[in-house]
Formats: structure tokens, sequence, C-alpha cells
């Protein structure tokens, strides 16, 4: 008996602490995001013996360079601090009869040959903000966080009988800062940036600012602007892929 009353007051006394803490701050934060990007987009693949030819993915291959994607987010806000974990998908794909010949894996696709392009992105995403300024809705904050992509690319020539695929599987520890400023009549502004340079082929930058408006207790409505970069670079291998535009998001917590 004695037992079970000690767990009933431990639980009675997580939910006070709980919900005194969910009155001023919410606890879980759900995020939706819908991105409207433009790509700039180039790879190029080589095999052991013979180099590839560097082709722009838009120029080149005739994949569209504007695509809308969602993202989804979660955080878990700790009290100056916070858990958060980002998850967005990504296609893109083309069809075009190329006007020069293009090396790729190994194999040479001659000009007016019609070529088909898939490119596939996934990006997840899980870091830790940690807020070293934190008063009156005014924040500047550290961010330490790993993103992990699978990147899949294929090109194909029916007419040549080619298939031929290339994957990359990355986990990029990154680091940054984000901030935000306080204005009049429940909006704000914010911005945040992380990224990574090692060594002189491979860098990642992910940075966006935004206007927020708070038009109900923890609903959030933004409208930002967005650009990643992805920059991989070995031997005689390289891919590179920018992604800008604006974003809308819808932010509920709880």
């Amino acid at each position: 008996m004695k037992l079970r009353r000690i767990k009933l007051f431990s639980v009675a006394a997580l939910l006070v602490v709980l919900f005194g803490f969910s009155t001023a701050h919410a606890v879980v934060e759900v995020e939706g995001r819908y991105w409207f990007t433009n790509l700039d987009s180039s790879f190029k693949s080589s095999s052991t013996s013979i180099v590839g030819t560097e082709v722009d993915l838009v120029d080149d291959l005739g994949i569209d360079d504007k695509r809308n994607f969602w993202e989804g987010r979660i955080s878990l806000n700790l009290g100056g601090s916070k858990l958060r974990y980002a998850y967005m998908p990504m296609s893109w794909s083309g069809s075009k009869h190329i006007t020069k010949s293009v090396v790729f894996a190994g194999k040479t696709y001659s000009a007016s040959t019609k070529v088909d392009t898939e490119l596939d992105v996934k990006y997840h995403r899980l870091g830790y903000e940690y807020d070293l300024v934190n008063t009156h809705d005014n924040k500047l904050g550290v961010i330490f966080d790993v993103k992990y992509f699978v990147i899949d690319a294929n090109v194909k020539a029916d007419a040549l009988g080619f298939n031929e695929s290339e994957s990359v599987k990355a986990p990029v520890p990154t680091i940054g800062l984000a901030m935000q400023a306080a204005l009049p009549l429940t909006l704000n502004v914010g911005a945040e940036a992380t990224g990574i340079k090692l060594g002189k082929g491979k860098y990642l930058f992910d940075g966006e600012a935004r206007f927020s408006v708070h038009p109900v207790s923890f609903v959030t409505a933004t409208l930002a602007y967005r650009v990643l970069k992805i920059h991989l670079e070995e031997g005689d291998d390289m891919g590179e892929i920018k992604l800008k535009g604006p974003y809308v998001m819808l932010v509920a917590g709880f």
C-alpha cells in the first residue's frame, strides 16, 4: 500500500510539473512545411578507367527545376533547449534528347540519344538546440545536429540498353546558430543556419529566414525563405544539389 501511494504521488507530481511548464511553453511542437523550390544541380560519375562528364540536371537532362516539397518536423521542448527531428523526401525526373555526348558511370550516351533521369533525395535531420538567450520571445541559440541523406540517381537510355544507378548514404554532423526577435502584435522574425565543410570538396549549408505570427496560443504561421546546398566531391566523382525558395509553415504546440 505504501509503495502504491509513492507511485501515485510521483505520477501526480510529474503531471503538475508538466502542466505548469506547458502553461508557459508548449512541451511538443509539430511543424508542417511546404517548400516552393528552384533546383540548380550537377553530377559527374566516373568508372575506374573513364572519367565522367559533368552534366547539369536541368539544362542537359531536362529535369524540371521548379518542384514543391513537404517537410514534417517535431520538437520536444526541454525548457531552454529542445530536441528536433525533421524529414523531407524530394524527387525529380526528366526526359530529353541530349545535345552532347555524356559519360555516366563508364557508359557513353551519344548526342541525340533520349535519356531518362531520376533523382531521389531523402533528408533526415536530428538535432539539439540550446538557447543562450531566451527572454520575452527573444532567443539566441546554438544548434548541433546530424543530417542523414539518402541520394539515389538513375540514368537510362532504352535505345542503347543502358540503365545505370548511383546511390549515396551519408550522415553529416553540422553546427549552427538560431535567433528570434519579438515584434509587436504577436509577430516575430527569426533565422537559423547550420552547416559544415570537410576539406576542399565536401560542404553543406542549410539556412533560412522567416517572419511569423501567433494568431492563437501555441499556434504559429510562418512565411520564410530557405537555401539548402550540398556539395560532394570524391576523386573524379562529383555531385551538387542547390535548392532555394520560399516556404510556408504552420506550427502547433501541445
